[in-house]
């Protein structure tokens, strides 16, 4: 029999390794255990437990196991896992121990889960995984597919360009990025960040925001993981690993990511050796090319079939393409880096910023913002990413740079401190809306001229702009202050462009005709924002999706600028065709949802098991900062499917911290667990739940508490 043990003490007593699994009222899972092999089971059998063959399938995937499992048509995904475990079978051992036994603890705690439920799962789920499986996940690889469609466009082009100049055919453009439909999720897959030093809040102590908002299918998974004495960490684990993504916090410290715009690789062009086949030049001498046999296992009906491809490398990076002179490779920061898990267990076990930063030294994050807070008052945001330091112009993802000696490529990486970053601004602010890192406090923005060209450059876009609006001021906030202001319902973009609408409706030709002074009227009246019951969001935003279409790169007056970066872009470049948009806009609101002045939440809704019901939010390219994307439903509304989904806001007190949390789309994936859509009303009506932190929270609220199966 199990005895009680208690949470968040000095004085706790082991009693078994066995983990402890402790569900609060949300189904959220604290998980104590006396070995970092325990916590693993913990998370891979809870994880398992929420969703199901979701994390099997997951594990298959990175096992190489998809053939196999599922047939030939499946396997293309295994040639590549193949390889990430052979780069495992290399570094596993040099992996620390407690990283290792987080790792081999989560393979076995779905192990578990597969045993003690074979009854009603597929009979292809097997307690087939190890260590190995869960690590695969976290092996850094160059982005093969990408580059090599680059050489291949470059080729054609180049070919192109030989046989005859390229004529100007406007006809065959792509239309352009801008003109998407604002309802695809697209523009906004990313997150938002903030974090407010201790003279910036009402308490005097630091505040951390995290709002990550990716399709609602992207897995992200509440849970508190207790180690007494060396780990207590509340956070988001992704589904399918031990560490993954993770953003969260300790009683010392927290930090956010927010997704950033990287060019982690270049593509180069060697000299293949005319009088060595299989041969090219560099350093003035000839170096073979290296093959590797693959060989995936897949079944083909009751028996199994062994398919061998080969894949040529070299010391440089992998072949992407091969023409009759030259040999193009792609040589990425990324490739090979095992440590990733180790970097984030290392990041959840610091309790002070210098020990934090020494984690992020290890450099095995390949990517994303962090901004961070603690305790001690420290604020900080840093463009993380293991971007080569290059010896020559970079090739941003369009040109193979030619190489023919050593000093021709990047060998080493740009160092932590040369990274963009803001820490302790005055203003007492840092933030990220995925735009470029220069611009996370006005009042000590970063110059572009001070690093590299292949560092992130870029403009600061609404949703960002609406941040500062929201923060970059004198205002002292309370913690329950930010969880107020996230949920501005504001649409900055309006504030930018109703005003010239309006006025060119009223001196146009039409002026006068009944739709058009309706609509004047429609928009004159609303607020601005895209909350449930505000009317004349879904006008202006049907409006402006037809608007772009026609006008393009010409839609906005002014274009955004550095010199007025706040207040750009603003006012309509073809005030004409706005008005078109305008009129055809309302006929389409109109036929659609029966009224032009329709509520946006008559339209908009949060739709999860049987929770059907009004939500405020738009895209990121409207300029909202409560992202929601939406897909159209047979009954004409739009359901969010994207966009805010994991939301934590936590304040670092002078004992613990106090936080709050809302996963939109629950706990769990299974439409028969009571925390499936749980959370999706209170994520409609802007509510947060409270984080149950300490140990006498953890107990006081739970609902069921138990041990993996073994």
């Amino acid at each position: 029999m199990l005895l009680p043990c208690l949470l968040g003490g000095a004085n706790r007593t082991a009693i078994s390794d066995e983990p402890t699994i402790r569900r609060t009222e949300f189904g959220v899972p604290h998980i104590e255990a006396t070995t970092f092999r325990g916590l693993g089971i913990g998370l891979g059998f809870a994880q398992a437990e929420d969703y199901q063959e979701r994390v099997v399938i997951s594990l298959l995937r990175a096992k190489g196991y998809m053939g196999r499992t599922f047939g030939k048509d499946s396997m293309e995904s295994d040639f590549a896992a193949m390889r990430i475990h052979a780069r495992v079978q290399q570094t596993y051992h040099l992996l620390d121990a407690d990283t290792r036994a987080m790792y081999d603890g989560f393979a076995e705690g779905v192990n578990r889960y597969i045993t003690a439920n074979r009854g009603t799962l597929p009979a292809w789920a097997q307690p087939v995984f190890h260590g190995h499986d869960v690590a695969a996940g976290d092996i850094g690889t160059a982005n093969t597919t990408a580059a090599r469609n680059l050489v291949l466009r470059w080729l054609r082009r180049d070919s192109l360009a030989r046989v005859t100049p390229p004529e100007h055919d406007a006809s065959r453009e792509e239309p352009d990025i801008a003109a998407r439909p604002i309802l695809g999720s697209d523009a906004d897959v990313g997150s938002n960040a903030w974090a407010l030093a201790p003279s910036r809040t009402t308490s005097g102590r630091a505040i951390l925001l995290r709002n990550p908002h990716l399709n609602w299918n992207a897995g992200y998974w509440e849970a508190h993981v207790t180690l007494p004495g060396k780990l207590d960490f509340y956070g988001d684990f992704r589904i399918g690993s031990a560490f993954s993504v993770v953003g969260g916090f300790n009683a010392q410290l927290g930090w956010a990511t927010t997704n950033n715009a990287t060019d982690l690789d270049e593509v180069y062009e060697l000299a293949l050796d005319a009088t060595q086949p299989d041969h090219y030049l560099f350093d003035g001498t000839s170096v073979p090319v290296r093959y590797d046999d693959v060989a995936v296992v897949s079944r083909d009906g009751d028996s199994l079939r062994t398919t061998t491809r080969r894949y040529a490398t070299t010391p440089l990076g992998p072949v992407i393409h091969r023409s009759h002179d030259k040999l193009y490779i792609v040589r990425a920061g990324p490739e090979g880096e095992y440590r990733a898990g180790a970097q984030f267990l290392a990041m959840m076990r610091a309790q002070s910023l210098k020990e934090w930063k020494q984690a992020l030294a290890m450099r095995a994050r390949a990517t994303s913002n962090l901004t961070y807070a603690d305790r001690a008052g420290n604020i900080l945001t840093i463009w993380m990413a293991t971007i080569p330091r290059l010896p020559h112009p970079s090739g941003h993802d369009s040109v193979p740079i030619p190489a023919r000696t050593s000093a021709d490529i990047w060998t080493r990486l740009i160092t932590l401190d040369s990274l963009p970053q803001t820490q302790n601004p005055p203003g007492g602010y840092v933030h990220n809306e995925n735009d470029a890192p220069h611009f996370a406090n006005l009042r000590a923005l970063l110059d572009t001229a001070r690093y590299p060209d292949n560092v992130e450059r870029g403009e600061l876009r609404l949703r960002s702009q609406l941040a500062l609006q929201l923060i970059a001021n004198t205002r002292k906030f309370s913690l329950e202050d930010v969880v107020r202001q996230k949920h501005s319902m504001r649409m900055l973009l309006a504030d930018r462009v109703k005003p010239e609408l309006l006025a060119a409706v009223k001196r146009s030709p039409v002026a006068t005709d009944s739709t058009a002074m309706l609509a004047v009227a429609i928009l004159a009246a609303w607020n601005n924002s895209v909350a449930p019951t505000s009317r004349g969001g879904v006008l202006f935003e049907t409006f402006w999706r037809r608007y772009l279409l026609q006008a393009r790169d010409s839609a906005f007056a002014e274009k955004w600028s550095w010199a007025r970066l706040t207040q750009t872009p603003r006012g309509l470049g073809q005030p004409e065709k706005a008005v078109d948009a305008l009129l055809w806009a309302m006929n389409e609101t109109t036929r659609k949802f029966g009224r032009p002045d329709v509520a946006w939440g008559d339209v908009h809704r949060v739709r999860r098991g049987g929770v059907d019901v009004p939500v405020g939010g738009c895209s990121g390219a409207l300029g909202c900062f409560r992202v929601l994307t939406y897909e159209e439903q047979a009954d004409g509304k739009r359901a969010a499917n994207s966009g805010d989904g994991w939301v934590l806001a936590v304040e670092f007190g002078p004992r613990t911290p106090r936080a709050y949390s809302i996963l939109a789309y629950g706990q769990s994936t299974d439409p028969k667990s009571p925390h499936h859509a749980d959370q999706a009303a209170m994520f409609a009506r802007g509510e947060f739940k409270p984080v149950r932190f300490t140990a006498k929270d953890v107990i006081a609220h739970t609902i069921r508490q138990y041990t993996p199966s073994p």
